[in-house]
């Protein structure tokens, strides 16, 4: 009787409706959230929900027919604790792509060329939470400073697979390949596949 239910309400709110309503939510979200946002280019969209963290969306910068699925969290820290205090940078390029449940953080700058397409649940953070000391291993992780080992700066035209983690202190080049799951913590040269924890070349382009 269920399933006779559900068949009934398939037809009368077919899923091709469903899609259309959903790319008119969107429509609608990205014209509210964009003026949260420092510059937003023409055609941009963010689907619904998009967070933002930190305090410094107006430092955010996205470039033209830039796209956000659904999830996605950018986080542009100005302000962290009491007394922390930083001038952060997000500069995101022209026709990227950014998959569902991205995190994007950044206390220092972070730069992503044109033409970026990411996978799912991507980490791309120029800062993290202490050192190693045992000083600070013995405070609460939420608790420790931010601190970060540099900017983080993606070229054009690059593929980043899902679960991938990209630190701080990283350069990208231009036509690289992520693979899935990789943990990206030295430069990674324009023109080349890596994959692995740590991340390493494994193919030339």
């Amino acid at each position: 009787m269920l399933g006779f239910l559900m068949w009934m309400v398939s037809k009368i709110y077919p899923y091709a409706l469903s899609k259309k309503l959903r790319r008119c939510r969107n429509l609608l979200y990205t014209m509210w959230i964009r003026n949260f946002i420092g510059d937003v280019g023409e055609n941009s969209c963010f689907c619904y929900p998009l967070r933002l963290q930190g305090g410094g969306s107006k430092r955010i910068h996205i470039g033209d027919r830039t796209g956000f699925q659904p999830y996605c969290v950018l986080g542009c820290w100005e302000r962290y604790g009491k007394d922390e205090c930083y001038e952060p940078e997000i500069i995101i390029g022209n026709d990227c792509s950014i998959g569902e449940y991205c995190h994007i953080t950044a206390i220092n700058r972070i730069t992503i060329g044109d033409g970026l397409l990411t996978g799912r649940f991507v980490y791309i953070g120029d800062n993290a939470h202490g050192g190693l000391s045992l000083e600070e291993a013995e405070t609460p992780p939420a608790r420790r400073h931010l601190t970060s080992k540099g900017e983080i700066k993606i070229g054009r035209n690059v593929w980043i697979g899902d679960k991938v983690s990209i630190f701080g202190g990283v350069t990208i080049g231009d036509n690289v390949i992520i693979g899935a799951g990789s943990i990206v913590t030295h430069d990674i040269p324009s023109n080349s596949m890596a994959a692995g924890m740590p991340a390493r070349i494994i193919k030339q382009l």
